[in-house]
């Protein structure tokens, strides 16, 4: 390095520049891209989170965090069921504040260490296999659900998965700008025929042909969406296509999110994004909620199964009482977070709020109960029994209603004793009527919901409080 020095300042910074780029290119490729190169199984979506990041973002956009300061990054590759939006497995990696003793870990989590392929792994009862870091102790490494077979094709790569250029590509962004990405496969999952179906009266497309539309949708490649670091105003969306998507420039951003709001996932705020077209990418940029945010991101749960195993690895050595005051306490709040997320979204539709208390439910369902007060087990069961009758309430509501509109749509008027009679309200009146009742009716069950959780969560805390001397 001395020669090097003496040579020339130009040529040693040309060789530090080299030296320093393939630093960064070895730590980017052990992190997404690692995962595509060790795919247990073909998936179809990748993504990271930057927890600091994204917590400093929220926190300037006066919200709550995103998630717990135990964690700092989490990179991870599923296989999505594009229909439901479930993940059929997730793998990837956390990183943590500390390392965690694969043992302790077992033992903090009710389950037990196993031994696959030459690694100690820890087997969690709510589906979940954690496989401590070797090389890298900080890292803990995640896999749902508890496929032994999966998790040895994962740790020992026997599969050559070749991935599209879609995925390739975006597995390859340095995450130095991140707070959040996410990229899903799309290549060949919609047809156009089925789609011209669905897209039929959407307000969207009243100037536009549903085929025509439906053709260049169906040429899909792939959809990713990004959150830089200086504020969630920078939120881009992009969507990939095997041919232009320039005739869809104009009615983009109202079509996308009268879509979502179909699918039971309202992002109102989509309709104000800029729209840019180049070649066969159409991108929208604009601010995202705090709801649009957190609904994709309770998309895959690693991040969450990271938070519940940092927190209890980090757990003292306690009494049994204090275990279960703490973990009590533990569950209290995570339940009352996903009670306050789900309080905070607006939704524009009865069907997005529907599905926003179901998912809700099932993220409660998913919380760890190891050494947790009975009845406080008891008091999330209910919220979550709650949240998903609510859920159903509505469903209901929607139907009942779908088969007034169908009846209305058959009364256009009628005849009698030979003088002709012409009914003055359209049907687009009556069922406009019968959609706003059916609103109405939806979001009172989902407010008497809310306030039976609350009646709940005062009555919980007041025992907790009482029953183990501390606060809840």
């Amino acid at each position: 390095m001395r020669t090097l020095l003496k040579s020339g300042p130009a040529m040693a910074l040309a060789l530090l520049f080299s030296i320093s780029s393939s630093v960064v290119h070895a730590q980017e490729k052990a992190k997404i891209e690692l995962l595509l190169d060790r795919s247990p199984a073909p998936g179809n979506a990748i993504g990271y989170v930057n927890v600091p990041a994204l917590n400093k973002l929220m926190k300037d956009a006066g919200f709550s965090p995103a998630a717990s300061s135990a964690v700092s990054e989490v990179w991870f590759l599923a296989d999505l069921e594009i229909a439901t939006l479930r993940p059929k497995w997730e793998a990837g990696y956390a990183v943590l504040n500390a390392p965690v003793d694969a043992k302790k870990l077992a033992e903090r989590l009710g389950g037990y260490v196993d031994n696959v392929v030459d690694h100690d792994v820890v087997h969690a009862p709510n589906q979940t296999y954690f496989v401590p870091g070797d090389e890298h102790p900080e890292r803990l490494g995640i896999l749902r659900p508890t496929d032994r077979s999966l998790l040895a094709g994962w740790l020992t790569p026997v599969i050559d998965v070749k991935y599209t250029p879609f995925l390739s590509a975006h597995a390859k962004q340095p995450e130095s700008y991140l707070s959040f990405m996410m990229a899903i496969d799309l290549a060949n999952v919609l047809s156009p025929i089925p789609l011209t179906t669905r897209l039929t009266g959407l307000e969207s497309l009243k100037s536009n042909s549903p085929e025509s539309v439906a053709g260049t949708l169906a040429s899909i490649q792939g959809c990713s969406l990004i959150v830089g670091r200086r504020s969630l105003n920078e939120c881009i969306a992009k969507f990939e296509f095997s041919k232009s998507p320039a005739s869809l420039k104009l009615i983009a951003p109202e079509l996308l999110a009268e879509i979502l709001q179909r699918n039971g996932t309202g992002a109102p705020e989509v309709k104000q994004w800029e729209v840019s077209v180049d070649g066969n990418s159409l991108s929208l940029k604009g601010p995202i909620t705090q709801s649009s945010l957190s609904g994709l991101m309770g998309i895959f749960s690693l991040q969450s199964q990271a938070q519940q195993a940092a927190a209890r690895a980090s757990l003292s050595e306690q009494s049994e009482e204090q275990r279960i005051a703490y973990e009590s306490k533990h569950y209290f709040d995570e339940v009352n977070s996903i009670i306050e997320h789900t309080r905070d979204h607006k939704s524009q539709t009865a069907g997005a709020m529907a599905k926003w208390s179901d998912q809700r439910a099932r993220q409660i369902d998913e919380l760890g109960t190891l050494n947790v007060d009975p009845d406080m087990v008891q008091y999330g069961t209910n919220v979550a029994e709650l949240l998903r009758g609510n859920a159903l309430s509505v469903r209901q509501t929607n139907i009942d209603a779908g088969k007034v509109k169908a009846s209305q749509s058959l009364d256009t008027g009628y005849y009698n004793d030979g003088y002709g009679y012409y009914n003055t309200n359209s049907t687009t009146d009556y069922q406009r009527v019968t959609s706003a009742i059916a609103q109405g009716n939806a979001y009172g069950n989902y407010r008497e919901a809310l306030n039976q959780i609350d009646k709940l969560t005062a009555a919980m805390r007041r025992d907790m409080t009482q029953k183990f001397k501390m606060q809840f």
